[in-house]
């Protein structure tokens, strides 16, 4: 699930980013991603996020949906304001 804002961001992303974060959005979908690949943020509940590149999908998992809260570009402030 994502919010119409997280869409609008997408549209800034470069197309082969975007293809790449893609993939790795329907394998979270499907729960096929390696779990080496994710990663728990520290001082969150149930908030992980998964390295595609320069980019970070940054997301909430309950174990029964996914909810994508960002997907930003690795920087100071990637992981500020979740």
């Amino acid at each position: 699930m994502m919010t119409s804002k997280l869409k609008k961001s997408l549209r800034q992303i470069p197309r082969a980013d975007l293809i790449r974060i893609n993939q790795v959005l329907k394998k979270m979908q499907s729960r096929s991603l390696e779990l080496k690949k994710i990663k728990k943020l520290e001082g969150y509940e149930d908030i992980y996020r998964t390295r595609v590149g320069r980019y970070r999908i940054i997301y909430f998992d309950d174990g029964d949906r996914i909810i994508i809260k960002a997907i930003r570009k690795r920087d100071e402030s990637t992981y500020g304001n979740i």
